[in-house]
């Protein structure tokens, strides 16, 4: 006659075949936990350790459809699934997946499981994961993670997480994590994501995101308070975050508060204004939202009679405004403008005209930390310099014929009260255009010098510019 013990460990076996497919087994309330060098296991409690295989830590096993244990220290291999309760150290190979830490608190009461946490326990594990479909890990992973499918850690991931769809953990993430669709670090991301469609992190980004689009609520760069020597990058074709101190690189980037770097077609950003002694960031895009310092010019250079420019851009080193105060530097000299200026240029005497786009730096000096009419001089000082590329066309219609203009120009501008601004420039010029375009037919108003051969010719001249510029009310 079977005995109580019997038919209990024979109720236990047909649960773990019924509920646990896969093989994860249900964790009784302290379950003891023995150690056995290898085990074998058909399926989760028809195994070498019997009905109670989930209480056995072993050096190795082998799972020829699926297995549970309390843990694995050197190797594991499955042929669909393998599951532990608790650490597991070493390699797990699985065809299917790889589980740690399921099921580990099923039938504890709150407090129970409130007195574990408290007392070390954890479903962690340390060494290599390799599954078909799934790589599983309830807490915490030190390793190394690959799969077809999915990697999924509940808590902190240290290490490298390849997937073919793609990769999370509930924590911070310390390493690297790529996929074919998507990588989610929800606190923090040290290291890089790299992925097609989504990287994602709830909190800061320390190294670079990689993929179609970026976000990350915090990006650490150079100009990060308090200071740190982490940078943070994102590269896609749309960039997101809340606080951006490091470098977005894409077509739309959208920084909040920004004090690092944007490189794109176009920028969206805050204006933040700051009391500490701080540097701002730089925009470099085509279109520049929350744009701080923007001025209009009108003038004449050696290309064509009448030149408009718009520029957008930020402040480098300003200060806060308001109650009295100027947005002046308070330890520098002269208040610093990173502008990106959209050209037009038209010559109505020849019918000649050219677009382009600008980067340049407005310096404007500073004599006081107080406003105007306090400070009338104030600005009155402007030095300007930067690079500006443009097409041009030698008739009214757009010119296929390639041709590529770069200019470097140094502007000098002066103001008095209630007037724009007028300046002056010169520039050096480098033309690259087809052999069989003379120069003379864009009716170039300086002495030019041609060089080269073959299909592409050079040209270069000494340019100037004289103008007037309309600052932003202050």
């Amino acid at each position: 006659m079977c005995s109580s013990t019997c038919r209990r460990a024979a109720s236990l076996s047909i649960t773990a075949l019924l509920v646990l497919p896969i093989g994860v087994f249900a964790q009784t309330k302290r379950i003891p936990e023995y150690k056995r060098f290898f085990q074998v296991s058909m399926f989760p409690g028809i195994s070498t350790n019997g009905l109670t295989s989930g209480s056995f830590r072993n050096t190795i096993s082998i799972n020829l459809f699926g297995g549970i244990s309390a843990g694995n220290r050197v190797l594991e291999l499955g042929l669909l699934t393998n599951a532990n309760m608790k650490e597991v150290s070493g390699i797990q190979i699985a065809g299917l997946a790889n589980i740690i830490g399921a099921n580990a608190f099923i039938n504890l009461t709150a407090m129970e499981e409130r007195d574990m946490i408290k007392e070390g326990f954890e479903c962690s594990n340390k060494g290599i994961q390799v599954a078909g479909l799934l790589n599983y890990v309830r807490d915490n992973s030190h390793t190394i993670q690959a799969t077809a499918g999915l990697n999924v850690v509940g808590l902190n991931f240290r290490g490298f997480q390849l997937a073919g769809i793609g990769n999370s953990a509930g924590g911070y993430v310390g390493g690297a994590q790529v996929a074919g669709i998507y990588n989610i670090a929800h606190e923090s991301m040290a290291g890089f994501q790299v992925s097609t469609s989504f990287n994602y992190t709830s909190g800061q980004l320390s190294g670079l995101q990689l993929a179609l689009v970026n976000k990350a609520v915090k990006i650490d760069g150079r100009n990060s308070s308090p200071r740190t020597s982490a940078r943070g990058m994102q590269l896609g074709i749309v960039n997101l975050s809340r606080e951006m101190n490091g470098r977005q690189v894409g077509l739309i980037n959208f920084g909040g508060a920004m004090r690092g770097n944007q490189i794109g077609l176009i920028n969206f950003f805050k204006k933040v204004p700051t009391k500490e002694n701080l540097r701002l960031g730089t925009p470099i895009g085509l279109l520049n939202f929350g744009s701080v310092g923007s001025v209009k010019r009108l003038y004449m250079n050696d290309l064509f009679l009448a030149n408009f420019e718009y520029t957008t851009g930020n402040c480098l080193n300003c200060s806060v405004g308001g109650m009295g105060k100027s947005d002046m530097p308070f330890n520098e000299n002269w208040k610093k403008l990173n502008q990106n200026a959209l050209i037009l240029g038209f010559d109505p005497r020849y019918d000649t005209w050219g677009f382009g786009y600008g980067f340049m730096r407005i310096l404007l000096n500073k004599v006081v930390m107080i406003d105007k009419p306090d400070a009338p001089r104030n600005a009155r000082k402007m030095i300007s310099y930067g690079a500006r590329i443009m097409h041009l066309n030698r008739s009214m219609s757009y010119d296929n014929s390639f041709n590529l203009l770069t200019r470097l120009q140094v502007d000098f501008g002066y103001k008095r009260k209630f007037l724009p601004r007028i300046f002056g420039g010169v520039s050096l010029n480098y033309f690259a255009h087809e052999s069989m375009d003379v120069h003379n037919d864009y009716h170039i108003a300086a002495p030019v010098v041609t060089f080269g051969s073959g299909k592409i010719l050079s040209s270069m001249w000494p340019g100037y510019s004289l103008g007037l510029q309309f600052d932003p009310g202050r």
